[in-house]
């Protein structure tokens, strides 16, 4: 007497969990350098976690450079309003090539990031200063900072990152053989390590490329923060339920592992023949079966060691193979 399993199709999911972190959104982040080498002489912002407004000062900055610039800037003012130009068309040539001088030093300003309104003021009083302004290129909040007044800079060296943090990414890793499964779209239940409640997300991107070293992919979510209670670095459980697919299935108990090969026993009226199947994954305690087996079969589960042990004696003994009764 043989416990038996109906092979039937049906639709497959399979719970999965995971783990991610919470993240800085790339898309509202912005990482502040200055774009020539100089010193620090005052920092305006001064601590991690302050909140910026676009515009804002960070940090004023001497440079060489900017200092040389302004000046060559203030004598071409001087120079255009110093008198009246000649008349005809050599008096019109120099009209433009004064304002094509004055243009490019404007622009070779505005490219080190020396503020509009320093540049206007300039032109108004013809006054150079010794340091500019660096300013916060987005609003947002200091996540990091490395601008320590006096230090010396130079346009490698990050000074501030600033991140809207109202709106954070969740990475969570995914393995290889789950990638199939899992596409934007697909909910998931994140719980959030010193956060009460679990949230609820779709998938809103899945990577391209698979890590060497880890062998996974960092899964995207994107979760409102308005109340700020996400912040980044924080631990996230992830749990999501996955769909493979309609397809037919036998019980885990079913299944013999003999090296590479997967058997299984058919029962047939009074005997159970072995069959060799291609097994899917795992799906809680129910193997998907790709090959080897049609809807309706009947299979043996439970005592595999011993029909396993007793088909091997019949298929020596018998010349077409065996079968166990």
């Amino acid at each position: 007497s043989l416990n038996t399993a109906l092979v039937e199709a049906r639709e497959l999911k399979r719970s999965l969990r995971t783990v991610g972190v919470v993240a800085l959104d790339e898309t509202r982040s912005a990482h502040v350098h200055a774009k020539v080498r100089g010193f620090i002489e005052r920092v305006a912002v001064d601590f991690v976690g302050r909140k910026v407004k676009a515009g804002e000062v960070l940090c004023s900055l001497y440079s060489q450079e900017v200092f040389a610039a302004e000046l060559e800037f203030v004598a071409l003012l001087e120079r255009a309003a110093g008198g009246p130009m000649p008349a005809g068309e050599f008096g019109a040539a120099e009209r433009r090539a004064q304002e094509q001088l004055l243009g490019a030093a404007r622009r070779r300003l505005s490219l080190w990031d020396v503020p509009k309104a320093e540049i206007a003021r300039l032109e108004a009083t013809r006054q150079p200063q010794r340091t500019f302004a660096l300013t916060a290129p987005r609003a947002g909040v200091i996540v990091a900072k490395q601008a320590v007044e006096g230090m010396f800079v130079e346009p490698s060296l990050e000074l501030y990152t600033i991140s809207d943090l109202s709106r954070v990414w969740v990475l969570a890793d995914m393995y290889e053989r789950d990638v199939p499964y899992v596409r934007p779209g697909v909910h998931a239940h994140l719980n959030v390590e010193g956060r009460e409640g679990a949230l609820h997300a779709p998938v809103a991107f899945v990577p391209p490329t698979v890590d060497e070293v880890t062998r996974t992919m960092k899964i995207r979510f994107e979760l409102d923060n308005t109340g700020g209670s996400l912040r980044p670095g924080a631990f996230v459980s992830v749990t999501m339920d996955l769909t493979l697919g309609e397809g037919l299935s036998v019980p885990e108990s079913a299944v013999i592992r003999t090296g590479t090969r997967a058997i299984v026993f058919v029962v047939q009226h009074d005997r159970a023949e072995p069959r060799e199947v291609t097994l899917g994954p795992l799906i809680g305690d129910r193997y998907r079966v790709d090959a080897g087996l049609s809807a309706g079969d009947q299979v043996a589960t439970g005592a595999q060691f011993l029909l396993d042990s007793e088909s091997r004696l019949q298929a020596s003994s018998a010349p077409k193979g065996g079968h166990v009764h």
